[in-house]
């Protein structure tokens, strides 16, 4: 009991802390973090309860779902190659061949080079080496899948919201254009989902929203992203006059940055009711540049074909790798000079013999 009474303050205060979050500080990979943390205070929580109800029926459930969940999660990892190397050989299909469509192979490729060290345990060089490379790379695949998961749970979770019918402005955030000058599936989704929740506000509220379309011209596009958007629009019946062009923005903070300008010129506030719009996988990292820019604007996603996730999550685990790259680079630091303190400790450790 007197462990049981602590777990559950923590419990509490973590769940407090995610609905938090999730309600109105989404803007975050704070969300997935805490969802994360929420369970394993939880679990913790249920295995104190359990103990200390002295149930054997409820520990030996809690247990085999424990090791099935966990074992299906090893065996997942252990895997994955070839969910990722039938993915790349799918995206090269459909999408072409290139950097950005072959993520799933490299990674791949990454999870054939981690099973064969961890199964073959492979021996080389001294024992302190050994140690320091061993700790190293342990430690590294922890964190990597940590933040992995930690990125999609974000993803998953950010979805989650369902915004008031009351908005003055829905930004469309562009993407790339087919053949220079069509509106592609991809893009298409992100305009639908927009034109979708502009009539649902009308049919609710009778409130007409405006239409922000934001994408500049890049080096192979016959026009501006933004242009073709609002042609894309107008072709489904929305009035001009419930659009606006942002056609000088290249990358989605500048997305964000000259729509708000926008939308302050055109409506003579700071405070209007904003949501921005683009594909699932994309709104958290939107999201958290709005954050960082101080714009109070959330996402809502359109959906994305499936045999392109895959790869549209290795890349936004990316971007956000480089987006948070001083903590990272501190964590990787440590990681090392743990590394080397493992090597070292069992070079000095006495009676053992260096080979």
């Amino acid at each position: 009991m007197a462990l049981l009474l602590p777990t559950t303050i923590i419990l509490i205060i973590v769940v407090g802390l995610f609905c938090t979050y999730l309600i109105k500080l989404r803007n975050s990979l704070y969300i997935g973090a805490l969802a994360n943390l929420s369970l394993l205070v939880l679990l913790i929580f249920l295995v104190q309860l359990i103990s200390l109800l002295n149930s054997q029926f409820w520990g030996i459930v809690l247990g085999v779902a424990v090791f099935i969940v966990g074992g299906l999660v090893l065996l997942g990892l252990a895997l994955s190659f070839i969910f990722f190397f039938i993915n790349a050989f799918v995206v090269w299909k459909r999408e072409g061949y290139s950097l950005s469509s072959s993520l799933t192979l490299i990674t791949g490729i990454a999870v054939v080079v981690v099973d064969i060290l961890y199964f073959t345990n492979p021996s080389f060089g001294p024992r302190p080496l050994q140690a320091a490379v061993t700790t190293f790379l342990t430690l590294l695949i922890f964190y990597v899948l940590l933040t992995v998961w930690n990125t999609i749970s974000s993803m998953l979770l950010y979805r989650l919201y369902f915004p008031k019918k009351d908005k003055d402005y829905i930004i469309v955030l562009g993407s790339g254009l087919i053949d220079g000058y069509k509106v592609g599936r991809l893009l298409g989704n992100r305009i639908d989902k927009a034109l979708e929740f502009y009539h649902d506000q009308i049919k609710a509220t009778g409130k007409h929203a405006k239409l922000i379309f934001s994408g500049g011209q890049g080096g192979d596009e016959l026009l501006p992203e933004g242009e073709a958007m609002q042609k894309y629009a107008l072709e489904h019946g929305i009035p001009k006059e419930d659009t606006l062009v942002e056609n000088k923005s290249v990358n989605t903070k500048q997305n964000l940055q000259f729509s708000r300008q926008m939308i302050e010129k055109d409506s003579g506030k700071t405070d209007s009711k904003v949501i921005f719009v683009s594909n699932n996988y994309h709104i958290l990292r939107a999201g958290v540049l709005a954050r960082k820019l101080k714009f109070v604007a959330f996402g809502v996603g359109a959906p994305t074909p499936f045999y392109f996730l895959p790869n549209a999550v290795i890349r936004e685990h990316l971007a956000f790798l480089v987006m948070n790259k001083r903590s990272n680079i501190a964590i990787i630091t440590l990681i090392v000079l743990i590394s080397i303190g493992a090597g070292l400790l069992l070079y000095f450790i006495p009676g053992e013999t260096i080979k």
